[in-house]
Formats: C-alpha cells, sequence, structure tokens
C-alpha cells in the first residue's frame, strides 16, 4: 500500500505558531499594528513584511475584524480598565495562556498585559497562522510518499529529472520545488537514486546517520531506523558525512560500498549487477505522467516507447510492471489511455486512438 501526504515546511523545520512560544516583542508589535499605534511608514513596512502570500494577508484581515471586536478590552475610554483586566486575566489564567513570571499585581503594567493578551486571543481564532518573527521566510510544500509491505518498488520522478525508486516499508520526503542553491531531501528505509546532474544545485539526502551529497549519479541507499546505514554506487561519485560526527567524511565512487559500524565509516567494494537490481522486480507508478513512466522504462529495459506530443505524455497513469514484456506493458498503456500503438523505425509510437473515439 503507498500513502502520500501534504505537510507545511519552513527552513526544512515545520514551524507551526503556538501561543506558548511567541515571546512579548512579537506579541507588542502585532498589538501596536492591530491598535493603530504605528506610524504610517511603521505600519506600511509591517504590511509589507507580512504580505508574502494572499493567504497571510487575509489571516491580517481576519485578526483586524476580531481586535475590533475586543476594543472593550483596549479602548482608553473603558471606565474601568482594572476590571475588564481582571476579567481578561481569569479567562486566561483558566486556559493556562499567562506565561510564568509575568507580574500582574502593578498597574502600570496593564496596558502593555492587556495588548499582548488580546494578541493571544486574537491569534487562537486563527487556524495554524504560520509566524514565525517579522523576518521569517515563505513556506513550501513537502511532499512524503510512504511504502508499504507490499514488495513494489515505487518510483517518483522529481521535477527536476531525478528518479527515486523506493522499497518497501520506507518513507521519502521532498519538496515539489527545490530551493536555489541545493535540492534536499529525506530518507527513512531503502531506496535507489538515479539523481540528474547538476553542478550548480548538489543533491542533498539526510537520513538518521548520515547526509549524502551528489551532483549526478546512481546509488542505494540503506538505512534502519538510526540502528545502520548503508551505500553502495553504481555510477559516478557520493560524499557521505556522519551526522553525530561530521569530521568522518568519505568520498564513495562507482564499485564501492560504505556502512557506518559504530560511528565509523568502513568503505569495502560494491558489485554492480544491474541485470538482477531490486528496484526494476517489481516497478509501480502511481499517478506518474506517462513521459515518466516510459523514460524510466527506456533506462531500464530494452524499450523504446516515444509519445506522439506533450498532450498524450502528460497523461497519468497508475500501473505496476512485472517483469512484463515490452507487448505486455504496450497494450497495458494502450489499453488504460486509449492509445494506438505503431512500430516505426525501431521505435514503439505511443498516439491517440482515433479509431476508438470514432466509434463512440
Amino acid at each position: 500500500m503507498v500513502s502520500e501526504m501534504i505537510i507545511f515546511n519552513t527552513n526544512k523545520t515545520t514551524r507551526i505558531m503556538k501561543t506558548d512560544e511567541m515571546n512579548q516583542q512579537q506579541a507588542e508589535t502585532l498589538a501596536k499594528y492591530l491598535s493603530g499605534e504605528m506610524s504610517e511608514v511603521e505600519s506600511h513596512a509591517f504590511e509589507a513584511e507580512m504580505a508574502v502570500s494572499e493567504e497571510y494577508k487575509t489571516n491580517i484581515k481576519t485578526m483586524k475584524k476580531q481586535w475590533s471586536a475586543m476594543k472593550e478590552y483596549t479602548e482608553p475610554k473603558i471606565p474601568d480598565t482594572g476590571k475588564a483586566w481582571s476579567k481578561l486575566h481569569a479567562r486566561l489564567d483558566a486556559e493556562k495562556l499567562i506565561p510564568s513570571g509575568i507580574a500582574t499585581a502593578k498597574n502600570r503594567l496593564v496596558p502593555k498585559l492587556l495588548r499582548a493578551a488580546a494578541v493571544v486571543l486574537v491569534l487562537l481564532g486563527v487556524s495554524a497562522v504560520i509566524y514565525t518573527s517579522l523576518n521569517r521566510k515563505p513556506k513550501f510544500e513537502m511532499v512524503q510518499l510512504t511504502t508499504g509491505n507490499d514488495a513494489n518498488t515505487l518510483i517518483k520522478t522529481l521535477n527536476d529529472g531525478s528518479v527515486i525508486y523506493i522499497a518497501q516499508n520506507s518513507l521519502f520526503s521532498f519538496p515539489e520545488q527545490f530551493e536555489n542553491k541545493s535540492r534536499n531531501v529525506s530518507l527513512k528505509g531503502e531506496a535507489f537514486f538515479d539523481i540528474a546532474s547538476n553542478p550548480d544545485k548538489p543533491f542533498i539526502i539526510e537520513t538518521d546517520e548520515a547526509l549524502i551529497e551528489v551532483l549526478g549519479t546512481a546509488f542505494n541507499v540503506k538505512t534502519q531506523n538510526g540502528k545502520g546505514f548503508e551505500l553502495s554506487v553504481d555510477r559516478g561519485k557520493v560524499k557521505v558525512t556522519l551526522k553525530k560526527d561530521p569530521s568522518h567524511t568519505e568520498l564513495v565512487s562507482a564499485g564501492e560500498k560504505i556502512t557506518a559500524v559504530k560511528n565509523n565509516l568502513v568503505k569495502t567494494k560494491h558489485v554492480i549487477n544491474q541485470a538482477n537490481a531490486w528496484y526494476k522486480q517489481r516497478m509501480h507508478f502511481k499517478d506518474e505522467s506517462l513521459q515518466n513512466i516510459i523514460s524510466v522504462l527506456n533506462r531500464n529495459f530494452n524499450t523504446t516507447f516515444v509519445v506522439a506530443g506533450n498532450e498524450i505524455g502528460n497523461r497519468k497513469l497508475t500501473v505496476t510492471f512485472n517483469k512484463e514484456t515490452e507487448g505486455t506493458m504496450t497494450e497495458l498503456i494502450c489499453v488504460t489511455l486509449n492509445l494506438k500503438s505503431q512500430n516505426i523505425n525501431g521505435s514503439v509510437v505511443l498516439s491517440e486512438n482515433t479509431e476508438s473515439a470514432s466509434q463512440n
């Protein structure tokens, strides 16, 4: 069984704002903005900082509305500020929202605490507001692919052209769009990586034990939930660094294997056997484009599939190939996507089945 989940990530670490993590300075800044105490220049600067996406602008509008609804706590025209604070303090204390160490007995602290506490309540009304600091970076999405106990190899082509073959009982995480300077992913379990070359943007894989940096190569990585690590290289060269001790770094070339043993990296020979490679046995594609599928098939088998046009190549297909012949794979693809095949100059050309469409 294969499952897929979308999560939000900022700078490699998920940072969903929680009330007890927001410091007093951030609360005061937001309170100053919502209560209209900022100068015009400060207000414009704050709004520009917050307007990194439509979602943030929407959240600010929501906060403004909720702030307006709480003016009885913040407007100076309140006849009994102490009573208002006592009422609000009681609610916050009951919900354990007041940080320890804040002195509430002194009246001079009441206005500031009112504003900060009101911001807490406003933020509680906005679900999953991503607010780490005024200098935070825009969020981006990470995708997690999880495989179950079946023997299928889940194959995923990334947007840079790299192909990842994910073994059973494994978890592979990657961004929908790579950052400018590097291509960062993570792995728990086992996978074979066929990485598209890009000298200006290294491909970095994080496991429980090590960081793996490549430019363009093919290699296998196997982890065991922090209890073991093994990497074997079929093509190119890979740099491996132990996370617990970054001084342990090794370059691994084609025909070599490296294993983590008692916080050390041990290098041995690796016998390359493409004919019986595990990742080619039961190849499973989930919602993958036909162009990506036939690219993988042509790369691993003696097939010569070609698609007639981008529209056909962009069609999505979920399919499993288990040591199928070229004829069987052709028939399966054509039946599923209502295509026809022709042998032209030694290539199997897949095109629209216009005859079937006219009969319908």
